[in-house]
Formats: C-alpha cells, sequence, structure tokens
C-alpha cells in the first residue's frame, strides 16, 4: 500500500477517534484497518516432524549465483522464521554446512541426504536455486531483482518427505525496478531479496495471515 492511501487511512482513523469515545473507538477502527489492510489465511503446506534437527540448504549447484553471500542470508532467514514460529525445535548452523563445504573435495557430488547426514540433521530443507538477478542484463542500468527456486524437504533416512513433484514447491521474490545509483545498493538489494525468499520457503511451514494485495506471482500455492 503506498504513503497516500496509508495517509488517508490515517486521517480516517484520527477522525473515527475524535468523533468517538470510549469503547465505540475501537470497533469502527478495527473495520477500518481490516477494510484497508485486508488478508487471507494461508494454511501451511507442509507441518515439518516436531523434534528434528533441521539443515535449511540453498543449492546453487544447478544455476551458481553470483553473489554468495545471499545464500546465507537466505538459509539464516529461513531458520530464523521457522524457529520464531516455533516449526522447528533446532537449525544446523549455517557455518557448519560452510565447512563442510570446504572440506570435502567432492562435496557437489553428495547426495542431499548424506550432506544432512554428515551435519548430524534429521531433515533437510532444500531451496534449489533457478535464478537470481539484479538486473535484466548486466549492462542495464535498472535494478530489477528476482531470485526462485523451488524447494522440498528430505529425511537423511527415508528421502523425500514432500512434495510429491521430484522438481519442488517453486517459490519467487521480486522487488520493483529502480534506477537507484548508490554503489552499495546491490548489497542491499540482495539482501532485500533473501529475506523476501525467506520469508516465502518459511511460509510454506507455518500457518500465516497474508496481504491479500500481494503480487500473485509470490505466493499461488494451489489457489
Amino acid at each position: 500500500m503506498n504513503a497516500n492511501v496509508k495517509s488517508v487511512v490515517a486521517a480516517a482513523a484520527l477522525a473515527v477517534c475524535v468523533g468517538l469515545s470510549g469503547c465505540q473507538i475501537f470497533l469502527p477502527l478495527i473495520a477500518l484497518v481490516e477494510l484497508a489492510f485486508p488478508k487471507d489465511n494461508v494454511p501451511a503446506q507442509f507441518k515439518l516432524p516436531k523434534g528434528k534437527r533441521v539443515l535449511v540448504f540453498p543449492d546453487d549447484m544447478h544455476s551458481p549465483v553470483a553473489y554468495p553471500p545471499i545464500k546465507r542470508a537466505l538459509a539464516e532467514k529461513i531458520a530464523k522464521v521457522l524457529m520464531e514460529k516455533k516449526a522447528i525445535a533446532y537449525a544446523v548452523p549455517y557455518d557448519d554446512l560452510v565447512d563442510l563445504q570446504h572440506a570435502e573435495p567432492n562435496f557437489n557430488r553428495l547426495a542431499v541426504s548424506t550432506v544432512g547426514s554428515k551435519l548430524g540433521a534429521d531433515l533437510v530443507i532444500v531451496v534449489s536455486i533457478d535464478d537470481f538477478r539484479l538486473k535484466d542484463s548486466p549492462e542495464g542500468t535498472l535494478w530489477r531483482g528476482r531470485f526462485a527456486g523451488k524447494v522440498r524437504v528430505v529425511d537423511v533416512k527415508e528421502g523425500r518427505l514432500w512434495p510429491d513433484e521430484s522438481a519442488g514447491r517453486p517459490v519467487s521474490a521480486n522487488e520493483p525496478v529502480s534506477d537507484n545509483s548508490s554503489e552499495t545498493y546491490g548489497t542491499v538489494l540482495s539482501q532485500q531479496l533473501a529475506e523476501k525468499l525467506g520469508t516465502e520457503v518459511a511460509g510454506l511451514f507455518h500457518d500465516r495471515m497474508v496481504s491479500r494485495h500481494r503480487p500473485k506471482d509470490e505466493i499461488d500455492w494451489d489457489e
């Protein structure tokens, strides 16, 4: 919702407050907020088994990203949200994954279940990165961020748990076009994309309220 609309909502809320008193204020305000910021209840697409040690594994083997720190930002955002929502009890630190990548010469040949097992995880949330870009082309002058991939959950002993589709559940995050000229904007945009995609991935595993005005391509789970 843009600033102009928010200003209108704020002015209307103030008018309601001035015109009413006591408990009469709250019902109109609640109705006004719900009208201005409508949300839908989106249920979890998959409930992770309780009490498991979980590794979040951003895999860019088939589509290497040009800015590796975004993988850490993505993994840590997913783990943070899932811990806050109590969807998982323990997340394997991302540094442990990095250490294994450096220590294991044949890391890219390891099965996901093997990676998880080596790090003491019971489950692995794999985000196979398909697309990460900050501009439409390297020569472009406009920023247009996109971060996309597919998600699947693997039990290190039993194999794939979710989803049934072999490639995984598609997720994506986009940022609007910007002509920002700051030398550090690429880093800022990368962090924004990681935060947004991390929230979308974590949202697959917990119930949440989502703005009805969200971009359609950011969450379309069987809607």
